[in-house]
């Protein structure tokens, strides 16, 4: 270390970039060798109290490239060459953790707001190289979005145009017809140099892709128009950032068989053209990760990661790490963790605890032992382990086994209080046994420790929406929606907590956010039209009640009804401060779709009919329309059997039935015809006294007099009846 102090600041990144690229060596493409590590190298490598894997070799190279970049000893000035490197080391730092840390998360934040400021200084291949390291180390910190437009510039960046399009083919030996299959459509545009062939394509052997050899689905595709299938030549660089492409639609898209094909279809590409080490690796891992979950292509998946695990175990000398910062390569250890959980998936539990034990993954033994029902065995080892040598990771692990608060308590002082899986263990127990408030505590205690831990957070905000304690609540999911922002119900329920606070406008935007991640949840836009009716934004109303048609078919909310209604009707402003008239004609729709799926809902009717004529100057089209709508109101409210008999329902039929008697005068004002004008009136006539005997007759059997509210409203019916009876006669 003090040999570097005395070099050039040039020299220094040089050497520390061979240093870093000989720890990637050998924790990721070389064979585990034991070795003994000074206790002094690990506590300054376990960074907010995370551990270090047990499996990580040579952790003295790893501790000087932190001490001159993370510490900054050899006083090295800000430049872009230095930015990148301290990157670089971000990424592999952290996969050496446990947890995400909040220190390397810092200094990755600062190095990226240097670099994205004078990216525009690299040259084009450089440029590229970066946005890829970028994308990755945001997809490390949960950053999706920020991610994305990484990759997305980056595809730019290359001169790189790729779309998903269908084209006619066979996919198994027995179709006796051409269907349509998923392709890829990519080309580079002209004026983007490529890359010259041999900068990025490796030496060594490259890893096996493993062969299907299922007697029903081919291989690949066989289109019916090959020519549609050709590719263009892409350099191992494209191909990254076609990887890039992946991991965007992998965190962006719902789970669902069209996102199978699309993930499946853009490994085909990166595989078709074999080119270099680390794409080859990343392409064959991600497609076992996608193929476990099908039972046809599940032992191809198993296959595919034992012979990757072979590859990075090579003793070979060769150089691996061409482009390995813009790929998502994982330490060996966790490509022989990805095998060992797909071994215990199917079954094969002793291959997977071999692993697991062999690689000192005592959490993964632990949860094994459970699945088998063998909980008992799981912390026998974990006792053996501590009386090996004791650490606060065996003894969370312990209370996890024992359900005993006082190994978290022990893991808590073993740690010097550093230990947020202890507080975030403790708190699990605690919420298991429903003991809400002082698991609260301890989660907190654990994300003072560790702040980007998004479990624990989401953990924390359930906890005090259940509590009640709005304002908590509201803190905890904002801080997991920074983590992660692409999960609906957290701001779903952010957006609850906003209501109950009274934030109307921050709970729109939270709902907006759950309709972005969630389109096809009717009951989150159901949550969304009742806040933008709070709101007045009318317009958003009228689509959200649009959608919840879409997607529940029949669903009448009168509340929200009677306030865009009302809002129309006495043209109220809305919240951007326009009529809302304007929305008069998006409204008539909506109500016409509506009572289409819903035609025996009287008030509905009777909201359809104000709506028509609301801003109407009564003209004679409008007040056909409008009485229509009324009668079918009408007959439906006096369906109900004992209307007269409810207080609610009686004060609603008496309602539409003096509604009805008006606008049958009035539009009865506007004819000329005597013949049309006795017919509509006969109508109205006949309507108002049925409902006017029925209720006559109830009040015979009444000891105590109806409310005055419905008194009036009689003495009214009978008025429009008596109207309605005078011009009768004259006509």
């Amino acid at each position: 270390m003090d040999s570097l102090k005395d070099l050039k600041e040039e020299e220094v990144i040089r050497q520390v970039r061979s240093l870093l690229l000989l720890f990637v060596r050998k924790n990721y493409f070389e064979p585990s060798k034991d070795e003994i590590v000074e206790p002094s190298v690990v506590t300054l490598l376990t960074l907010d109290g995370e551990r270090l894997y047990p499996s990580a070799a040579d952790l003295k190279t790893l501790k000087i490239v932190y001490e001159v970049l993370a510490e900054n000893s050899c006083n090295l000035q800000n430049c872009i060459e230095k930015a990148v490197l301290t990157l670089q080391y971000v990424r592999v730092h952290q996969q050496m953790l446990d947890e995400k840390s909040v220190i390397l998360h810092n200094l990755a934040v600062t190095n990226i707001d240097f670099l994205m400021k004078n990216i525009e200084s690299l040259e084009q291949n450089e440029k590229v190289e970066v946005l890829l390291l970028i994308g990755y180390i945001h997809k490390i910190y949960f950053e999706y979005v920020k991610e994305k437009a990484c990759f997305e510039r980056a595809e730019a960046e290359c001169g790189l145009l790729s779309s998903f399009t269908g084209q006619l083919g066979k996919r198994t030996y027995f179709q006796q017809s051409d269907i349509t299959q998923m392709t890829m459509c990519i080309s580079k545009l002209k004026h983007h140099k490529s890359t010259p062939k041999s900068e990025y394509v490796s030496d060594c052997r490259l890893p096996v892709n493993v062969m299907l050899n299922d007697d029903t689905r081919m291989e690949k595709k066989k289109l019916l128009d090959e020519k549609h299938g050709e590719l263009p030549r892409l350099n191992p660089l494209d191909q990254a950032v076609l990887l890039g492409l992946y991991a965007k639609l992998e965190h962006l898209h719902f789970k669902d068989d069209i996102l199978h094909e699309e993930l499946l279809t853009v490994l085909d590409v990166v595989l078709d053209q074999p080119q270099n080490f680390c794409v080859q690796l990343c392409a064959l891992m991600l497609r076992s990760n996608v193929e476990r979950h099908k039972t046809r292509t599940v032992e191809r998946s198993m296959m595919q990661l034992e012979e990757l695990v072979k590859c990075v175990s090579a003793s070979d000398k060769v150089d691996k790490t061409p482009l390995f910062f813009c790929t998502p390569v994982p330490p060996r250890w966790e490509l022989e963790r990805q095998l060992a959980n797909l071994l215990a998936e199917l079954g094969c539990l002793s291959s997977a605890l071999e692993i697991y034990q062999r690689l000192e993954m005592w959490e993964d033994v632990v949860n094994c032992y459970k699945g088998l029902e063998l909980r008992h065995k799981g912390e026998e080892v974990v006792r053996q382990q501590i009386a090996k040598g004791e650490t606060p990771h065996l003894w969370c692990l312990l209370g996890e086994c024992t359900d005993d608060v006082s190994c978290f308590e022990k893991a808590w002082e073993l740690s010097g209080q550093r230990s947020s899986r202890a507080q975030r263990n403790w708190g699990m127990l605690l919420y298991s046994q429903k003991k809400f408030e002082e698991a609260a505590v301890h989660f907190k205690l654990s994300l003072e420790v560790n702040s980007l831990q998004a479990p624990v957070w989401l953990r924390l905000a359930y906890i005090t929406l259940e509590l009640e304690s709005w304002e908590e609540s509201a803190a905890a999911y904002r801080h997991y929606c920074l983590i992660d922002s692409d999960n609906f119900e957290a701001w779903n329920n952010l957006a609850k907590c906003y209501v109950k606070l009274g934030q109307k406008a921050r709970a729109c935007k939270a709902f907006q956010e759950a309709t972005r991640l969630n389109y096809e949840n009717w009951k989150v836009w159901d949550n969304y039209m009742a806040v933008t009716t709070d709101l007045g934004a009318f317009d958003e109303v009228i689509f959200a009640y649009n959608r919840v048609l879409d997607l529940r078919g029949k669903h009448v909310d009168i509340e929200i009804l009677k306030v865009l209604v009302q809002a129309i009707d006495e043209n109220l402003e809305d919240n951007s401060g326009n009529p809302s008239i304007k929305y008069k004609s998006q409204a008539l729709k909506l109500f016409g779709h509506l009572t289409a799926q819903v035609p025996s809902n009287g008030q509905l009717w009777l909201l359809y009919c104000k709506l028509v004529l609301a801003g109407s100057d009564k003209n004679l089209d409008d007040l056909e329309k409008a009485a229509q709508l009324i009668q079918k109101s009408n007959r439906y409210s006096i369906q109900q059997i004992n209307w007269e008999r409810d207080s609610k329902t009686l004060k609603e039929v008496l309602e539409i039935a003096i509604i009805l008697g008006k606008v049958h005068l009035d539009w009865a004002e506007c004819l000329d015809i005597k013949a049309r004008i006795s017919q509509i009136l006969g109508t109205a006539k006949l309507a108002l006294k049925s409902t006017d005997s029925k209720l006559e007759q109830y009040k015979t059997s009444l000891i105590t007099p109806l409310p005055n509210e419905i008194e009036e409203l009689h003495l009214k019916l009978k008025e429009i009846l008596s109207a309605i009876v005078t011009k009768s006669t004259a006509t």
